[in-house]
């Protein structure tokens, strides 16, 4: 498969957001009903997806092999506040405006940009090479995908409300947090309830034959839980359209000290250089040592393609877009 297949079935996968979010944007919802969409979202479509994926597609044996995928997103978390904080200062960042930078290097968008990627590259028929074996398909390879991304977005959203507020507050004292914040940074909301009831599912392996074995009623309610799953990402990019329309409107409510425009450029090329280049750079080349020279490490990673695209694709991805709520 040469690199303009690749990038055919790239630019496919892409422009499925780009139609979805564009429709968004069209449509021009309030704010208010950005909000109602939202809380649908986080209250009921995520955490279906999450648990319909993860329960589905995972074995308590894959499960254990994965402790690599949450180790590695730290460690390129890392490398993404290394690079802000040396490259913020080289160019002349103010502390806070380097600190917003370094978040958004730090999480990357995992759930709206890699899902719709990777279904359209497994609904591909070149992309047979994901395959694990003759009876792989095309919907388990997907599946996978999104499974190994949800475990990636287990750690995002946790660090997401701890590292990430303390990077963007870190002179905020316990007396200075109010009511309202410490609810906003609980940790334990319902994507969170939901991954935690999918991983214990996956543990317990009698209930999740039973909740996989067709033709009885409780395989309809997990059925029913996946549908739900099915709604989420078309809903996420549609408010994500909303969301770019509402920011292109005049804003008269801005508080706050202003950024210049100049400094504004110079944090863009940082996050740009460290989202899109310096990540995935250190990534791959970690994935590929491992890949080539210590296979034994991460055997999963010589088996199953799947979690090595994904690995790739994420960190690559752009910034989360849940990053506004922190």
């Amino acid at each position: 498969m040469g690199v303009l297949e690749y990038a055919v079935i790239s630019t496919q996968s892409l422009s499925i957001v780009l139609i979805i979010g564009m429709v968004g944007f069209v449509l021009r919802p309030s704010k208010r009903e950005l909000k109602v969409l939202a809380d649908i979202n986080v209250s009921v479509l995520t955490p279906a997806l999450l648990f319909a994926k993860i329960s589905g597609s995972l074995t308590r044996s894959i499960l254990g092999l994965l402790w690599f995928v949450p180790v590695m997103y730290v460690l390129l978390g890392c490398v993404g506040l290394v690079w802000t904080r040396y490259g913020g200062q080289a160019l002349g960042l103010s502390d806070g405006f380097r600190r917003l930078c370094s978040i958004a290097v730090f999480f990357s968008n995992v759930n709206t940009i890699l899902i719709p990627i990777m279904q359209g590259i497994a609904a591909s028929p070149d992309a047979r090479f994901l395959l694990r074996d003759a009876n792989d398909t095309a919907q388990q390879v997907a599946d996978r995908a999104i499974a190994y991304g949800m475990i990636i977005g287990i750690m995002n959203n946790i660090l997401r409300w701890s590292v990430g507020v303390a990077i963007m507050r870190p002179a905020a004292t316990a007396a200075e947090i109010s009511p309202e914040d410490n609810k906003k940074t609980s940790w334990l909301t319902p994507p969170l309830i939901a991954v935690m009831c999918a991983v214990a599912v996956v543990v317990v392996s009698p209930v999740q034959k039973a909740l996989l074995a067709e033709g009885t009623y409780v395989h309809t309610l997990w059925l029913a839980i996946d549908t739900c799953g099915d709604a989420c990402i078309p809903l996420t990019l549609l408010g994500l359209g909303g969301q770019l329309r509402l920011q292109l409107t005049p804003r008269t409510d801005a508080t706050g000290p202003a950024t210049s425009a100049s400094e504004q450029k110079r944090g863009v090329v940082l996050v740009l250089v460290g989202r899109f280049l310096i990540v995935p750079a250190v990534s791959c080349a970690a994935l590929l040592a491992i890949y080539v020279y210590v296979p034994g490490l991460v055997p999963l990673l010589r088996s199953d393609p799947v979690l090595f695209l994904t690995l790739a694709i994420v960190s690559a991805t752009p910034p989360a877009i849940n990053l506004m709520t922190v």
